[in-house]
């Protein structure tokens, strides 16, 4: 299970051209669809202008969430994207960013790819919840935590010695690394992965067994 608390905005960076990577050690090119998938939950404010406020939990994407959350609190969405962009730092992880060692990146996953601009507003999404996430032991161990426009984050623990607690602003920086490494002009896939701290991101085109977004 992956769970977060709270909830912030923050901003959105841009994508760069293909670049070439080194292959990572998480998930093998021939298993990136051998994978267990465990559900997301959100513990979401129920008026997202005071975070400090009650809050109730959803299941599912970002995207899921917060739609969830509009069809039971009219206007949720609105008060939240009006939030998006008041906040004034990059990412709530670097601090705990510092003392990890330097990704690598793959570019090669056998996947369709995913749309920049989709993943883009997933990260920015992402980096608005400053909360920590929570994974289930792995390997393979991933969630979806963003889907949109048929384009799809994954977050994966790799250590199977027990679960794994981050900021969702570290996936959401990891993710970015994708795009800063794997990009082409309007598409991307790739995974990013810490081998040393044992986890891992994925975008890609959604996992067929979950079906489109």
């Amino acid at each position: 299970m992956i769970s977060l608390i709270t909830l912030i905005p923050s901003v959105l960076a841009l994508c760069g051209f293909v670049h070439a990577a080194p292959a990572t050690p998480g998930l093998a090119l021939d298993d990136v669809d051998d994978f267990t998938i465990v559900p997301v939950y959100w513990e979401l404010p129920v008026k997202p202008d005071d975070p400090n406020g009650a809050t109730v939990t959803v299941e599912g994407t970002i995207q899921q969430a917060i739609a969830k959350m509009d069809t039971d609190y009219p206007g949720w969405n609105q008060t939240f994207q009006a939030g998006l962009g008041d906040v004034s730092y990059v990412s709530a992880s670097l601090a705990a960013l510092v003392a990890l060692e330097d990704p690598t990146y793959d570019c090669k996953i056998k996947t369709d790819m995913a749309n920049i601009l989709a993943i883009k507003w997933g990260i920015h999404y992402l980096r608005a919840i400053p909360g920590k996430a929570k994974n289930g032991p792995g390997p393979k161990n991933c969630g979806r935590v963003s889907c949109s426009w048929d384009s799809a984050i994954y977050w994966c623990n790799e250590d199977s010695s027990g679960d794994k607690e981050l900021y969702w602003g570290q996936i959401a920086d990891l993710a970015q690394g994708i795009l800063d490494n794997c990009a082409g002009l309007t598409k991307v896939k790739g995974q990013g992965t810490y081998k040393d701290d044992k986890w891992s991101v994925v975008v890609r085109f959604p996992k067929s067994s979950e079906g489109n977004c």
